[in-house]
């Protein structure tokens, strides 16, 4: 195995800058106003009221727009009305919205109602027991500094800071934390507003635990979560570039190797045409043991892009720029490995990288294979990205365990998370050639026994859904069961729910 070592750095400015390379989906013309009483409902919006996601690819006109409460029990009381009378047939079913930052419709409902469930943003710390119970509506990057302060760092959360509690929660997400399952294992309870104006207390026995874990707001509004959060350390970093044929057996040395001291680790292919997909580094961090814990670590200030986000965007339009970007990334950037912290590791906006064009938006993909078939997906991906013209950005490597919680679970066992991020033309034609190159690379995917991650664009036929989700039409039948008067929808049910397998 041709393996170069590499020096330590704090790299992760190239990160996927991924999850979402893009800004909060807007509100066009929106009239926004929160209930006057507990009893009242919110007043419906003018005609053509607009709301987009992250893409920026799906204007929907909506009933109305809800807003939470501070706390669960205040947020159920001022919702009940609503659902109420969505159960009664008088009003339209209700999306659930955090940060917004799915690409799919998947957090909002066409002429129906969207809850903005932001509000709900409390927190409280529970250091002897290291867990942190705090409300759905809550944004990573407040919850980072207040866990910071009290030496403590989430145990999973996404590779940025931008998104809610309950976004993170209902879409299964997972970061770059070695050795762990997505986030649905680091959570101990649930307080769930269910589709009858009820609020259940679940814990993992009650089925409503698991389908709301990564049941994309469908199964109820998670009003508050009782979360794992582990001792905040400082951590050294260190680096090996490798063709990606030796990735998984550098992975299993490195990082997966039994008793490995790694916390966090990450990988990125390369986005040089002349060599795409064929070369990779590895990054792995391990902790300094007298650090662990300590209050106040370093939290530096949030950095505004600079020139990392020039070379980075300047990839977009150029191979040369692209090939510039790799070797920076393979060459130059191990060099410049300082220790960091695993809070600071962890509180990074995407949005510093996000693309300003009116032309053109960011789109991620995001494909989970086998460790032994990472090379196999490689190939088949760099065919069909080619085929297409796809314009990658950037390829993150992240591993993933097992998750024995969630109901769609997309690792059903351990698992590389391949995280890419795509430049797509704001035409017709753009979004057909993104559409043939995802199936491309869904079929990619599931031809090496792996899936596809489900909070993206929907793309997908649902012949290929029901072969990545084998569980898709029981977790609907119990959507169902649960929610006998579609109470809540969103644009994924309506795309797929009532579909058959048949190619689209």
């Amino acid at each position: 195995m041709a393996v170069r070592r590499r020096g330590r750095r704090n790299f992760l400015a190239w990160s996927a800058t991924t999850l979402g390379a893009a800004a909060l989906g807007g509100v066009g013309g929106a009239w926004l106003q929160r209930l006057s009483d507990a009893a009242g409902l919110p007043p419906p919006a003018p005609p053509r009221t607009l709301l987009d996601d992250a893409s920026g690819l799906n204007p929907t006109p909506v009933r109305g727009v809800a807003f939470a409460e501070a706390t669960p029990d205040a947020a159920a009381a001022r919702l009940a009305p609503l659902l109420q009378r969505i159960a009664a047939g008088a009003e339209p079913a209700l999306a659930v919205s955090g940060a917004r930052h799915s690409m799919g419709g998947q957090s909002l409902m066409r002429d129906g109602w969207v809850l903005d469930a932001l509000p709900l943003n409390g927190l409280a710390i529970d250091a002897e027991a290291r867990v942190m119970r705090v409300g759905g509506g809550a944004l990573w990057r407040d919850v980072v500094p207040a866990l910071n302060a009290a030496g403590f760092s989430p145990a999973v959360m996404q590779s940025n800071n931008d998104f809610s509690i309950g976004g993170t929660l209902s879409v299964n997400a997972h970061g770059w934390h070695a050795n762990s399952p997505p986030a649905a294992s680091t959570v101990r309870r649930l307080r769930l507003l269910t589709a009858d104006g009820t609020v259940a207390e679940c814990g993992p026995d009650d089925e409503r635990f698991g389908l709301a874990l990564g049941g994309y707001g469908l199964f109820g509004v998670i009003l508050e979560a009782e979360i794992a959060i582990l001792p905040n350390a400082m951590y050294v970093p260190d680096f090996a570039a490798m063709p990606t044929r030796d990735y998984a057996a550098a992975f299993a040395e490195r990082v997966a190797a039994p008793g490995s001291p790694v916390e966090m680790a990450y990988g990125r292919l390369s986005v040089d045409p002349g060599s795409l997909f064929e070369e990779a580094v590895l990054g792995w961090y391990v902790p300094v043991p007298e650090t662990r814990g300590a209050v106040l670590l370093p939290l530096p200030a949030l950095d505004h892009g600079g020139m990392q986000r020039l070379v980075f965007r300047n990839a977009a339009g150029s191979d040369t720029g692209k090939a510039l970007r790799w070797w920076l990334e393979r060459e130059a950037g191990p060099w410049l490995a300082q220790r960091t912290s695993r809070n600071s590791l962890l509180n990074e906006p995407a949005s510093v990288f996000a693309n300003r064009e009116t032309g053109s938006t960011d789109i991620l993909h995001e494909y989970f294979v086998p460790r032994a078939r990472l090379w196999d997906f490689a190939q088949a991906a760099r065919t069909a990205i080619r085929r297409d013209e796809g314009n990658l950005l950037n390829v993150t490597v992240r591993d993933v365990r097992r998750d024995e919680r969630s109901a769609l679970a997309y690792a059903r066992e351990d698992v590389f998370g391949l995280v890419m991020l795509f430049v797509q033309e704001r035409s017709v034609a753009g979004e057909e050639r993104m559409q043939r190159m995802t199936r491309g690379l869904i079929d990619a995917a599931l031809d090496t026994g792996g899936t596809y991650y489900l909070p993206y664009r929907l793309h997908a036929t649902p012949e290929q859904l029901r072969r990545a989700y084998p569980a898709w039409d029981e977790v609907v039948a119990a959507q169902r069961r649960q929610d006998p008067n579609g109470v809540f929808r969103n644009g994924l049910y309506q795309r797929y729910a009532g579909a058959s397998a048949v190619p689209t």
